[in-house]
């Protein structure tokens, strides 16, 4: 069976279901910001809850020709934490995950040219989406927010928070590398 893929050139989710931010990127921002979930496994086995769809990491691949190799190079872009509420972002009971979180952006950070960022993603199944950056290393807001109110803002968000550069600059930084695979 062939996948589907959206107009823009993203696959669409194969079980049609996923969370409604996650979905809007694919939308959003097309096939080359590529994006996984990662709590199922970190919820589950690190905090003995099932939160799926709650925690997405952004990337960047090596080649296009590497697509079907499983031995290759990412550079992570971004870790989003999704939020129903800035209450539920900011408590104290966040805390140990948020850590964990920081840590392994802080971790990855260090074998790629640029570190990525983190962001709690706050609201629930539709927009608004205010988004808020967090510094990997004090654990601090920065400051830097934007709000997604429409398909057509992830562009702009994206390039507002820098993203879109940190992506170019670590995609160089892959290319660079050349990693070929046999």
């Amino acid at each position: 069976m062939q996948p589907e893929y959206l107009d823009n050139g993203a696959r669409a989710r194969v079980d049609g279901h996923g969370d409604a931010w996650a979905n809007e990127h694919r939308h959003g921002l097309g096939m080359s910001f590529n994006m996984t979930d990662l709590d199922a496994f970190f919820g589950t086995v690190a905090f003995g809850q099932n939160t799926s769809d709650r925690l997405f990491i952004e990337y960047v691949p090596d080649e296009y020709a590497n697509r079907d190799k499983v031995v290759r190079e990412f550079g992570l872009v971004a870790m989003f934490d999704r939020k129903n509420s800035w209450r539920a972002a900011f408590e104290q009971r966040n805390r140990l995950s948020t850590a964990v979180y920081l840590w392994i952006c802080r971790k990855l950070g260090v074998g790629q040219s640029k570190s990525p960022k983190f962001f709690y993603v706050i609201g629930g199944q539709l927009p608004p989406w205010q988004m808020v950056e967090i510094d990997i290393i004090s654990g601090e807001a920065t400051g830097v927010t934007a709000n997604i109110l429409h398909r057509d803002d992830w562009q702009y968000v994206w390039e507002h928070l820098g993203l879109v550069p940190l992506r170019r600059e670590i995609a160089r930084w892959i290319s660079s590398k050349r990693i070929e695979t046999r």
